[in-house]
Protein backbone atom coordinates (compact mmCIF):
# COMPACT_ATOMS: atom_id res chain seq x y z
CA UNK A 1 0.00 0.00 0.00
CA UNK A 2 2.84 2.36 0.93
CA UNK A 3 4.48 1.60 -2.42
CA UNK A 4 1.38 2.70 -4.38
CA UNK A 5 1.04 5.90 -2.34
CA UNK A 6 4.73 6.74 -2.97
CA UNK A 7 4.35 6.15 -6.73
CA UNK A 8 1.25 8.36 -6.81
CA UNK A 9 3.07 11.16 -4.99
CA UNK A 10 6.03 10.92 -7.36
CA UNK A 11 3.69 11.01 -10.37
CA UNK A 12 1.89 14.08 -9.07
CA UNK A 13 5.21 15.78 -8.40
CA UNK A 14 6.39 14.99 -11.94
CA UNK A 15 3.17 16.32 -13.46
CA UNK A 16 3.37 19.51 -11.42
CA UNK A 17 6.98 20.00 -12.51
CA UNK A 18 5.99 19.54 -16.16
CA UNK A 19 3.05 21.93 -15.81
CA UNK A 20 5.16 24.63 -14.15
CA UNK A 21 5.45 27.81 -16.19
CA UNK A 22 8.86 28.32 -17.77
CA UNK A 23 10.90 31.26 -18.98
CA UNK A 24 13.71 30.25 -21.30
CA UNK A 25 16.99 32.17 -21.29
CA UNK A 26 19.83 32.12 -23.81
CA UNK A 27 23.11 34.01 -23.80
CA UNK A 28 24.71 35.35 -26.97
CA UNK A 29 28.26 36.52 -26.31
CA UNK A 30 29.65 36.46 -29.83
CA UNK A 31 29.06 37.71 -33.35
CA UNK A 32 25.78 36.87 -35.04
CA UNK A 33 26.95 33.95 -37.16
CA UNK A 34 25.50 30.62 -38.37
CA UNK A 35 26.17 29.07 -34.94
CA UNK A 36 24.75 31.76 -32.65
CA UNK A 37 21.96 32.53 -35.14
CA UNK A 38 20.85 28.92 -35.26
CA UNK A 39 20.92 28.79 -31.45
CA UNK A 40 18.43 31.68 -31.33
CA UNK A 41 16.18 30.06 -33.95
CA UNK A 42 16.28 26.66 -32.22
CA UNK A 43 15.47 28.30 -28.88
CA UNK A 44 12.42 30.07 -30.36
CA UNK A 45 11.22 26.74 -31.78
CA UNK A 46 11.63 25.04 -28.40
CA UNK A 47 9.91 27.90 -26.56
CA UNK A 48 6.93 27.64 -28.93
CA UNK A 49 6.80 23.86 -28.65
CA UNK A 50 6.97 23.88 -24.84
CA UNK A 51 4.58 26.83 -24.43
CA UNK A 52 7.11 28.97 -22.56
CA UNK A 53 5.86 32.23 -21.07
CA UNK A 54 8.84 34.21 -22.33
CA UNK A 55 12.17 33.80 -24.12
CA UNK A 56 14.95 36.10 -22.94
CA UNK A 57 18.01 36.72 -25.11
CA UNK A 58 20.93 38.17 -23.16
CA UNK A 59 22.89 39.94 -25.87
CA UNK A 60 26.46 41.20 -26.17
CA UNK A 61 27.56 41.31 -29.80
CA UNK A 62 29.64 43.50 -32.11
CA UNK A 63 27.47 42.52 -35.09
CA UNK A 64 27.49 39.73 -37.62
CA UNK A 65 26.48 38.38 -41.00
CA UNK A 66 23.54 40.03 -42.74
CA UNK A 67 22.02 36.79 -44.03
CA UNK A 68 22.09 35.17 -40.59
CA UNK A 69 20.62 38.32 -39.03
CA UNK A 70 17.75 38.31 -41.53
CA UNK A 71 16.95 34.69 -40.70
CA UNK A 72 16.95 35.45 -36.97
CA UNK A 73 14.83 38.59 -37.31
CA UNK A 74 12.28 36.80 -39.53
CA UNK A 75 11.96 34.10 -36.90
CA UNK A 76 11.61 36.65 -34.09
CA UNK A 77 8.96 38.70 -35.89
CA UNK A 78 6.82 35.62 -36.58
CA UNK A 79 7.37 34.09 -33.12
CA UNK A 80 4.28 32.95 -31.20
CA UNK A 81 6.20 33.31 -27.92
CA UNK A 82 7.05 36.74 -26.46
CA UNK A 83 10.75 37.51 -26.87
CA UNK A 84 12.75 39.89 -24.69
CA UNK A 85 16.25 41.06 -25.59
CA UNK A 86 18.43 42.30 -22.76
CA UNK A 87 21.74 43.96 -23.69
CA UNK A 88 23.79 42.88 -20.71
CA UNK A 89 26.05 42.76 -18.65
CA UNK A 90 27.16 46.36 -17.99
CA UNK A 91 29.72 47.28 -20.63
CA UNK A 92 28.05 45.09 -23.28
CA UNK A 93 26.94 46.34 -26.68
CA UNK A 94 24.39 45.60 -29.35
CA UNK A 95 26.26 46.68 -32.46
CA UNK A 96 25.26 46.34 -36.09
CA UNK A 97 23.25 43.08 -36.28
CA UNK A 98 22.54 43.40 -32.55
CA UNK A 99 20.55 46.58 -33.28
CA UNK A 100 18.16 44.69 -35.57
CA UNK A 101 17.75 41.80 -33.14
CA UNK A 102 17.04 44.18 -30.26
CA UNK A 103 14.51 46.16 -32.30
CA UNK A 104 12.80 42.94 -33.42
CA UNK A 105 12.06 41.83 -29.86
CA UNK A 106 8.69 42.27 -28.17
CA UNK A 107 10.47 43.70 -25.13
CA UNK A 108 13.82 45.48 -25.33
CA UNK A 109 15.98 46.23 -22.31
CA UNK A 110 19.54 47.33 -21.60
CA UNK A 111 21.77 47.24 -18.57
CA UNK A 112 23.44 50.45 -17.33
CA UNK A 113 26.69 51.37 -19.12
CA UNK A 114 25.75 49.50 -22.28
CA UNK A 115 25.35 50.91 -25.79
CA UNK A 116 23.47 50.16 -28.99
CA UNK A 117 23.93 51.32 -32.58
CA UNK A 118 26.51 51.61 -35.37
CA UNK A 119 24.57 49.37 -37.74
CA UNK A 120 26.22 50.60 -40.94
CA UNK A 121 27.18 47.56 -43.06
CA UNK A 122 30.86 46.65 -43.33
CA UNK A 123 32.29 44.32 -45.97
CA UNK A 124 34.43 41.36 -44.96
CA UNK A 125 36.92 42.07 -47.74
CA UNK A 126 39.64 44.74 -47.32
CA UNK A 127 38.55 46.44 -50.55
CA UNK A 128 35.12 47.21 -49.18
CA UNK A 129 33.38 44.90 -51.64
CA UNK A 130 33.28 41.17 -52.10
CA UNK A 131 36.92 41.01 -53.03
CA UNK A 132 36.67 42.05 -56.69
CA UNK A 133 38.60 44.76 -58.51
CA UNK A 134 35.69 47.09 -59.28
CA UNK A 135 36.25 50.75 -59.97
CA UNK A 136 35.71 53.26 -57.21
CA UNK A 137 32.37 54.38 -58.64
CA UNK A 138 31.13 50.80 -58.79
CA UNK A 139 32.14 50.28 -55.17
CA UNK A 140 30.14 53.33 -54.10
CA UNK A 141 27.05 52.19 -56.01
CA UNK A 142 27.29 48.70 -54.53
CA UNK A 143 27.66 50.04 -50.98
CA UNK A 144 24.74 52.44 -51.52
CA UNK A 145 22.57 49.49 -52.55
CA UNK A 146 23.57 47.56 -49.45
CA UNK A 147 22.95 50.54 -47.15
CA UNK A 148 19.56 51.27 -48.73
CA UNK A 149 18.54 47.62 -48.41
CA UNK A 150 19.52 47.33 -44.75
CA UNK A 151 18.04 50.75 -43.97
CA UNK A 152 14.68 49.62 -45.36
CA UNK A 153 15.01 46.36 -43.44
CA UNK A 154 15.62 48.06 -40.08
CA UNK A 155 12.87 50.62 -40.78
CA UNK A 156 10.36 47.82 -41.27
CA UNK A 157 11.45 46.18 -38.00
CA UNK A 158 11.11 49.43 -36.02
CA UNK A 159 7.64 50.15 -37.44
CA UNK A 160 6.46 46.62 -36.67
CA UNK A 161 7.54 46.85 -33.04
CA UNK A 162 6.58 50.52 -32.57
CA UNK A 163 10.11 51.76 -31.92
CA UNK A 164 11.93 54.93 -32.97
CA UNK A 165 12.08 54.63 -36.77
CA UNK A 166 14.26 57.73 -37.33
CA UNK A 167 16.92 56.54 -34.93
CA UNK A 168 16.84 53.04 -36.44
CA UNK A 169 17.53 54.48 -39.90
CA UNK A 170 20.26 56.79 -38.56
CA UNK A 171 21.98 53.84 -36.89
CA UNK A 172 22.42 52.35 -40.38
CA UNK A 173 23.03 55.44 -42.50
CA UNK A 174 25.01 57.52 -39.97
CA UNK A 175 26.41 54.77 -37.71
CA UNK A 176 24.71 56.44 -34.72
CA UNK A 177 25.38 54.72 -31.38
CA UNK A 178 23.74 55.66 -28.06
CA UNK A 179 23.88 54.65 -24.40
CA UNK A 180 21.15 52.85 -22.47
CA UNK A 181 19.83 56.13 -21.02
CA UNK A 182 19.54 57.71 -24.46
CA UNK A 183 17.99 54.55 -25.88
CA UNK A 184 15.26 54.65 -23.23
CA UNK A 185 14.70 58.38 -23.78
CA UNK A 186 14.46 57.92 -27.58
CA UNK A 187 12.04 54.97 -27.25
CA UNK A 188 14.50 52.49 -28.70
CA UNK A 189 14.11 50.20 -25.67
CA UNK A 190 11.46 49.66 -23.00
CA UNK A 191 13.49 49.30 -19.80
CA UNK A 192 16.85 49.77 -18.16
CA UNK A 193 17.45 46.79 -15.89
CA UNK A 194 20.34 45.52 -13.83
CA UNK A 195 19.76 41.90 -14.83
CA UNK A 196 17.21 39.55 -16.39
CA UNK A 197 15.44 38.97 -13.06
CA UNK A 198 14.59 42.66 -12.92
CA UNK A 199 13.48 42.49 -16.56
CA UNK A 200 11.03 39.70 -15.66
CA UNK A 201 9.59 41.78 -12.81
CA UNK A 202 9.11 44.85 -15.03
CA UNK A 203 7.71 42.80 -17.94
CA UNK A 204 5.14 41.06 -15.74
CA UNK A 205 1.68 42.33 -16.67
CA UNK A 206 2.98 43.98 -19.85
CA UNK A 207 0.86 43.60 -22.99
CA UNK A 208 2.73 42.42 -26.09
CA UNK A 209 1.44 42.35 -29.64
CA UNK A 210 2.20 39.67 -32.25
CA UNK A 211 2.65 39.97 -36.00
CA UNK A 212 -0.82 38.52 -36.69
CA UNK A 213 -2.45 41.36 -34.71
CA UNK A 214 -3.20 39.32 -31.60
CA UNK A 215 -1.98 40.43 -28.18
CA UNK A 216 -1.12 38.83 -24.87
CA UNK A 217 -0.65 40.04 -21.31
CA UNK A 218 2.42 38.51 -19.71
CA UNK A 219 1.84 36.56 -16.50
CA UNK A 220 5.32 35.74 -15.25
CA UNK A 221 4.82 35.33 -11.49
CA UNK A 222 6.10 31.96 -10.34
CA UNK A 223 7.66 31.06 -13.69
CA UNK A 224 10.95 29.18 -13.51
CA UNK A 225 13.92 30.48 -15.53
CA UNK A 226 15.74 27.76 -17.48
CA UNK A 227 18.86 28.47 -19.53
CA UNK A 228 19.11 26.83 -22.95
CA UNK A 229 22.70 26.15 -23.94
CA UNK A 230 23.92 25.50 -27.50
CA UNK A 231 24.84 21.95 -28.44
CA UNK A 232 28.32 20.90 -29.59
CA UNK A 233 27.56 21.55 -33.26
CA UNK A 234 26.48 25.13 -32.62
CA UNK A 235 29.45 25.76 -30.32
CA UNK A 236 31.84 24.60 -33.05
CA UNK A 237 29.99 26.72 -35.63
CA UNK A 238 30.14 29.78 -33.40
CA UNK A 239 33.87 29.25 -32.81
CA UNK A 240 34.89 28.81 -36.46
CA UNK A 241 32.50 31.55 -37.64
CA UNK A 242 34.46 34.24 -35.81
CA UNK A 243 35.45 36.58 -38.70
CA UNK A 244 39.14 36.51 -37.79
CA UNK A 245 39.27 32.72 -37.47
CA UNK A 246 37.15 32.21 -40.59
CA UNK A 247 39.60 34.37 -42.58
CA UNK A 248 42.57 32.43 -41.18
CA UNK A 249 40.88 29.15 -42.12
CA UNK A 250 40.40 30.43 -45.66
CA UNK A 251 44.10 31.40 -45.89
CA UNK A 252 45.13 28.04 -44.39
CA UNK A 253 42.99 26.24 -46.97
CA UNK A 254 44.56 28.19 -49.84
CA UNK A 255 48.10 27.60 -48.52
CA UNK A 256 47.55 23.89 -47.88
CA UNK A 257 46.06 23.21 -51.31
CA UNK A 258 48.80 25.26 -53.01
CA UNK A 259 51.57 23.31 -51.22
CA UNK A 260 49.97 19.99 -52.12
CA UNK A 261 49.60 20.94 -55.79
CA UNK A 262 53.12 22.38 -56.05
CA UNK A 263 54.72 19.54 -54.05
CA UNK A 264 52.63 16.40 -54.67
CA UNK A 265 53.03 13.72 -52.05
CA UNK A 266 53.33 15.91 -48.95
CA UNK A 267 49.78 14.77 -48.05
CA UNK A 268 49.48 16.71 -44.75
CA UNK A 269 49.00 20.18 -46.37
CA UNK A 270 46.36 18.74 -48.69
CA UNK A 271 44.41 17.08 -45.88
CA UNK A 272 44.55 20.14 -43.60
CA UNK A 273 43.75 22.46 -46.50
CA UNK A 274 40.72 20.41 -47.54
CA UNK A 275 39.23 20.36 -44.03
CA UNK A 276 39.94 24.09 -43.56
CA UNK A 277 38.31 24.89 -46.92
CA UNK A 278 35.03 23.20 -45.95
CA UNK A 279 35.01 24.90 -42.53
CA UNK A 280 35.72 28.34 -44.01
CA UNK A 281 33.00 28.00 -46.68
CA UNK A 282 30.55 26.98 -43.97
CA UNK A 283 31.64 29.93 -41.81
CA UNK A 284 31.00 32.41 -44.64
CA UNK A 285 27.65 30.70 -45.43
CA UNK A 286 28.91 29.63 -48.84
CA UNK A 287 27.89 26.08 -47.89
CA UNK A 288 24.73 25.04 -46.00
CA UNK A 289 25.55 23.27 -42.75
CA UNK A 290 23.91 19.98 -43.78
CA UNK A 291 25.69 20.01 -47.16
CA UNK A 292 28.99 20.57 -45.38
CA UNK A 293 28.21 17.58 -43.17
CA UNK A 294 27.69 15.34 -46.22
CA UNK A 295 30.93 16.59 -47.79
CA UNK A 296 32.83 15.89 -44.57
CA UNK A 297 31.47 12.31 -44.48
CA UNK A 298 32.36 11.61 -48.12
CA UNK A 299 35.81 13.19 -47.73
CA UNK A 300 36.42 11.15 -44.58
CA UNK A 301 35.62 7.87 -46.35
CA UNK A 302 37.84 8.81 -49.31
CA UNK A 303 40.80 9.75 -47.10
CA UNK A 304 40.53 6.56 -45.04
CA UNK A 305 40.19 4.49 -48.23
CA UNK A 306 43.35 6.08 -49.65
CA UNK A 307 45.27 4.93 -46.57
CA UNK A 308 45.26 1.42 -48.12
CA UNK A 309 47.03 2.56 -51.29
CA UNK A 310 49.19 5.53 -50.26
CA UNK A 311 52.02 5.42 -47.73
CA UNK A 312 50.95 8.36 -45.55
CA UNK A 313 52.05 7.15 -42.11
CA UNK A 314 48.50 7.56 -40.76
CA UNK A 315 47.97 11.15 -41.96
CA UNK A 316 45.18 10.21 -44.38
CA UNK A 317 43.56 7.94 -41.81
CA UNK A 318 43.75 10.62 -39.10
CA UNK A 319 42.38 13.31 -41.40
CA UNK A 320 39.61 10.98 -42.55
CA UNK A 321 38.64 10.19 -38.96
CA UNK A 322 38.40 13.91 -38.09
CA UNK A 323 36.35 14.49 -41.24
CA UNK A 324 33.96 11.63 -40.35
CA UNK A 325 33.43 13.03 -36.85
CA UNK A 326 32.77 16.56 -38.17
CA UNK A 327 30.40 15.13 -40.78
CA UNK A 328 28.40 13.30 -38.13
CA UNK A 329 28.22 16.42 -35.95
CA UNK A 330 27.07 18.78 -38.71
CA UNK A 331 24.81 16.36 -40.60
CA UNK A 332 22.53 15.42 -37.70
CA UNK A 333 20.26 18.22 -36.47
CA UNK A 334 18.35 17.07 -33.35
CA UNK A 335 16.21 20.23 -33.44
CA UNK A 336 14.58 19.17 -36.72
CA UNK A 337 14.17 15.45 -36.14
CA UNK A 338 13.09 13.14 -33.36
CA UNK A 339 16.17 11.01 -34.05
CA UNK A 340 19.03 12.11 -31.85
CA UNK A 341 22.55 10.70 -31.62
CA UNK A 342 24.72 11.84 -28.75
CA UNK A 343 27.93 13.60 -29.74
CA UNK A 344 29.93 11.31 -27.46
CA UNK A 345 28.64 8.36 -29.50
CA UNK A 346 29.49 10.09 -32.79
CA UNK A 347 33.03 10.87 -31.65
CA UNK A 348 33.63 7.41 -30.15
CA UNK A 349 32.30 5.56 -33.20
CA UNK A 350 34.29 7.85 -35.52
CA UNK A 351 37.52 7.24 -33.63
CA UNK A 352 36.98 3.49 -33.39
CA UNK A 353 36.01 3.22 -37.07
CA UNK A 354 38.97 5.31 -38.20
CA UNK A 355 41.40 3.40 -36.00
CA UNK A 356 40.03 0.03 -37.17
CA UNK A 357 40.34 0.95 -40.83
CA UNK A 358 43.88 2.30 -40.35
CA UNK A 359 44.94 -0.88 -38.49
CA UNK A 360 43.40 -3.07 -41.20
CA UNK A 361 45.20 -0.99 -43.82
CA UNK A 362 48.54 -1.40 -42.10
CA UNK A 363 47.95 -5.14 -41.73
CA UNK A 364 47.18 -5.47 -45.44
CA UNK A 365 50.32 -3.49 -46.34
CA UNK A 366 52.47 -5.57 -44.00
CA UNK A 367 51.15 -8.76 -45.61
CA UNK A 368 51.96 -7.36 -49.06
CA UNK A 369 55.51 -6.60 -47.95
CA UNK A 370 56.16 -10.12 -46.64
CA UNK A 371 58.24 -12.47 -48.81
CA UNK A 372 56.16 -14.60 -51.15
CA UNK A 373 55.71 -18.09 -49.68
CA UNK A 374 54.39 -19.95 -52.77
CA UNK A 375 55.43 -20.46 -56.41
CA UNK A 376 58.89 -19.73 -57.79
CA UNK A 377 59.15 -16.43 -55.92
CA UNK A 378 58.45 -18.21 -52.64
CA UNK A 379 61.56 -20.38 -53.08
CA UNK A 380 63.99 -17.52 -53.66
CA UNK A 381 66.44 -17.40 -50.76
CA UNK A 382 65.74 -20.95 -49.54
CA UNK A 383 68.30 -23.75 -49.19
CA UNK A 384 68.37 -26.80 -51.48
CA UNK A 385 70.29 -30.09 -51.63
CA UNK A 386 72.26 -30.92 -54.80
CA UNK A 387 71.18 -34.30 -56.17
CA UNK A 388 73.32 -34.28 -59.33
CA UNK A 389 75.62 -31.80 -61.04
CA UNK A 390 77.28 -31.61 -64.48
CA UNK A 391 80.40 -29.49 -64.11
CA UNK A 392 80.82 -29.00 -67.86
CA UNK A 393 77.31 -27.61 -68.39
CA UNK A 394 77.11 -26.04 -64.92
CA UNK A 395 73.65 -27.45 -64.25
CA UNK A 396 71.96 -30.32 -62.49
CA UNK A 397 69.10 -31.20 -60.17
CA UNK A 398 68.34 -30.05 -56.65
CA UNK A 399 65.83 -31.14 -54.04
CA UNK A 400 63.86 -28.59 -52.02
CA UNK A 401 60.60 -28.96 -50.12
CA UNK A 402 60.45 -32.59 -51.21
CA UNK A 403 60.52 -31.67 -54.93
CA UNK A 404 63.17 -32.07 -57.64
CA UNK A 405 64.03 -28.99 -59.71
CA UNK A 406 66.50 -28.25 -62.49
CA UNK A 407 69.15 -25.69 -61.61
CA UNK A 408 72.08 -23.74 -63.06
CA UNK A 409 75.06 -22.49 -61.12
CA UNK A 410 75.52 -18.74 -61.15
CA UNK A 411 79.28 -19.32 -60.81
CA UNK A 412 80.50 -22.34 -62.80
CA UNK A 413 83.91 -22.05 -61.16
CA UNK A 414 82.47 -23.08 -57.81
CA UNK A 415 83.20 -26.64 -56.71
CA UNK A 416 79.71 -28.12 -56.52
CA UNK A 417 79.00 -31.81 -56.09
CA UNK A 418 76.11 -34.07 -55.10
CA UNK A 419 75.16 -33.71 -51.46
CA UNK A 420 76.20 -30.03 -51.24
CA UNK A 421 73.83 -27.37 -49.93
CA UNK A 422 73.21 -24.40 -52.19
CA UNK A 423 71.04 -21.27 -51.97
CA UNK A 424 68.42 -20.45 -54.59
CA UNK A 425 69.08 -16.90 -55.73
CA UNK A 426 66.74 -16.44 -58.68
CA UNK A 427 64.63 -18.25 -61.25
CA UNK A 428 64.80 -18.37 -65.05
CA UNK A 429 61.55 -19.88 -66.18
CA UNK A 430 61.40 -23.28 -64.49
CA UNK A 431 65.14 -23.35 -63.81
CA UNK A 432 66.54 -22.07 -60.53
CA UNK A 433 69.80 -20.12 -60.38
CA UNK A 434 71.82 -21.14 -57.33
CA UNK A 435 75.03 -20.33 -55.57
CA UNK A 436 77.04 -22.31 -53.06
CA UNK A 437 77.54 -20.16 -49.94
Amino acid sequence: MTKYILNAVLMLFSLSALAQDKIYLIKIRSSINPGSGQHIINSIDKAEKDGAKLLIIELDTPGGLVETTRNVVQKMLSSKVPIAVNVTPPGARAGSAGVMITLASHIAAMAPSTNIGAAHPVSLSPSGTNGGEEKEGTKDVLMDKIVNDISAFVEGIAKTRGRNVKWAIDSVRKSVSITADSALKNKVIDFIVSDSNELIKKANGMKVRFIDGSSKTLELNGAVVEELKPNLKLRILTFVADPNLAYLLMMLAALGIYLELSHPGLILPGVVGGLAAILSMMSFQMLPITTAGIIFLVLGLILIGMEFFVTAHGILGGGGTISLILGGIFLIDPSKTEVSVSYSTLITVGLVFGLAVVLIGYYVLSVRKRPVQTGYEGMIGTKALVVSYNKEKGDGNIQTRGELWHFKALDKKQDISAGDEVTIKDADGMTFLVRKE
